[in-house]
Order: C-alpha cells, then structure tokens, then sequence
C-alpha cells in the first residue's frame, strides 16, 4: 500500500522534488547586538580568484535552509548599494563574466531592485526562484540557473563557473577593492538547545565553544552542527575555530523521542536530532522518492546494500546523488538512507 504524500499537493517549479524547510521550520533572529572577539590574533579573510576564467557568476541570494544567514544581514534595505559593490568587484576580479543573481521569490523588494539593476546592464541577470532546499547545491543552483550539467562532487570553478554568497561579495569589495582589512564575520546560531536564535558578528579564529558559552540552555544534552544537520557536519570538539566557510550553527537538544510521521502535523513538528530515531523496517511508501530533487529512488540503494548487493547501486544512477540528506530527513521508518547511500559510493 503507497501512503498518501502531502509533498505532491503541488508541482514545484524549478526542479525535482526538494522541501520548504523555510515554511516547515520558520525561524526568527534576534539583531546584530555584538561582535565575539577571538582570544588569538584574528584571522584574515583572503579572495583568491579562481586560476580559471571565470565566465558566469552565480551570486546566490535564495537561502533554501531557515538556519542559513538571512539576507537582510549583508543586503540591508538597499539592494542597489550591494549590487553596486558586485559590479565593482567584477571590473577588477572577472571583467569578463556575466553575472546571474538568483534571488527568492519571497523577497519582493529586492526582486525589483535586482531586476530594474540587471536591465540596465549587459551583463547581469535576475532569477526569482521558489526557495526549496536543496536548491542551494552548487549541482542544483547551475542546472536551474544556467542549465548547466555539473557532477556532484565538482569544483564549478573547473566550468568556468564561480558561486558566492552575499557575505562574501560585500568582504570581497572591501578586502579586493577598497584595500581594508577583514577579520570577522556574520554567523547565524539557532536550534533547541539554545536560549534564543542570535545573528552574531564573529572574528575569524574564535573557537566554537566561546561562540556559544552562555547561549546554550544548561539542561540537557546538545548536538552541534556547522552549516546545518542536514548536509553540514556535527562536531564534538568546540576548540575548533570558525573560519570563513563557517555560515552557521545549529544547537539541537538530544531528544530520544520520535514522531512516526512528522510532515503530515506540521503544527507539532519540532526539529530536533530525532532525524533518524530507531530504525524501523521499510514501508514503500516512496517519500524519499518524492522528495529526491535529482529524481533518484533512493530506497533502491537501501535494499540493494542491505542484501549485500551495494555494488548494483551504480547501476541506479548513483553518481547524480548530491547528498543533501533529505531522504533520511523524511523517511517514516528513520533509515539511515545518506549514510547507506556514501557506503555504497565508497565500494569498488
């Protein structure tokens, strides 16, 4: 019996399947209230541009993950002043690229600002897109963008194609073509285990566990996350220091308990660590198939690793994963779906 998928309500315009994070799990920040200094010599932040020519920028403005740094952080109110800045970080580092800003439809005002920009050059474009995780992907944004074919794993930079975020234009412009020094940047802190969700401005080199002395709630246990639990990595030793790469950090108290289907009661999701919870059988129900936004069948590799036939898994287009996670993220019966899927990558 196949069970009814609330995320097939609606055709998802550009690609595949994907998930509204941003509408599941909304998150508020608090303001830029202070700067957490690093006990050691701050580091610098460097712009290296890439030893290929760079002939397409893809400036991603789409945020597709509620705990990613939002954009009124680095564009304020003032959209033109930001593009202003691109522009002239391309007349000295890539003269010869042309620019696409890929912008969410959610935000009205500086969809305007970037069109009306964009029409009175020859070189810069506007893309409205529906911010669905993972369209953040630099495989995802390429294709929807430039319908390009990039494989996971790639440096797009090999393609010609270079990806920055806001941030790291608006430090680009400073460091590149005004000369000035920059040593810190905006982190976004969310998550359960936290007193609240803070935008914080961190010097480069501070440790993630002074970072978070005194934002996280003395009881209970916690997990961390850098740049998200889905696709970015847990650590356990807060000595690490935040570099530039370093977006965000989620904080996730450690809850044993598990809903059997969370997407169906959205008003009682809570995300928690809870992601894969004990291990069920599977029951068809053809979610992570649903959900996959490279079209893949992710239940396939499951069972063929699980029957000691892994090897098979190449045969059912494996390699076009880009593991984004969201299959273990959705699967009723919590498989370990991601981590089957890289076992089966890693065999001969």
């Amino acid at each position: 019996m196949k069970l009814f998928n609330p995320c097939k309500k609606k055709e998802i315009p550009g690609f595949h399947g994907g998930f509204n994070l941003l509408e599941t799990y909304p998150i508020r920040f608090c303001n830029v209230i202070e700067k957490v200094s690093s006990d050691v010599a701050p580091k610098q932040f460097v712009f290296n541009s890439p030893q290929q020519k760079v002939e397409q920028v893809i400036v991603n403005l789409c945020p597709t993950e509620p705990w990613a740094l939002p954009n009124w952080v680095t564009l304020g109110h003032d959209t033109s002043s930001f593009l202003d800045k691109l522009a002239s970080l391309r007349a000295q580092c890539f003269p010869a690229a042309r620019i696409a800003i890929a912008i969410s439809e959610k935000e009205g005002k500086h969809i305007t600002e970037a069109i009306k920009y964009a029409g009175n050059t020859n070189w810069m474009t506007a893309h409205p897109l529906n911010p669905k995780y993972p369209q953040n992907d630099p495989v995802v944004l390429s294709k929807v963008v430039l319908h390009a074919e990039v494989e996971f794993g790639t440096d797009t930079t090999t393609q010609g194609i270079l990806i920055l975020d806001a941030q790291t234009i608006a430090a680009a412009y400073e460091s590149n073509v005004l000369g000035n020094k920059v040593n810190s940047r905006f982190i976004a802190i969310s998550g359960t285990g936290l007193k609240e969700n803070e935008i914080i401005r961190v010097e480069l080199g501070t440790t993630i566990g002074k970072l978070l002395e005194g934002r996280s709630k003395a009881n209970g246990a916690h997990r961390v996350f850098v740049n998200g639990p889905l696709c970015g990595r847990e650590v356990t030793d807060l000595s690490q220091e935040i570099d530039w790469s370093v977006n965000n950090i989620v904080v996730l108290e450690a809850l044993n308990v598990k809903v059997m289907f969370p997407m169906i009661k959205q008003e009682e999701m809570s995300f928690t660590t809870n992601i894969l919870g004990e291990v069920r059988q599977c029951v068809y129900c053809n979610f992570c198939d649903d959900i996959c936004p490279m079209d893949l069948e992710p239940a396939l590799y499951y069972h063929s690793y699980t029957r000691g036939e892994g090897h098979k898994a190449r045969s059912y287009n494996l390699g076009k994963c880009i593991e984004c996670g969201l299959c273990s993220f959705i699967c009723p019966s919590k498989l370990e779906l991601l981590q089957t899927i890289k076992a089966c990558k890693a065999l001969d």
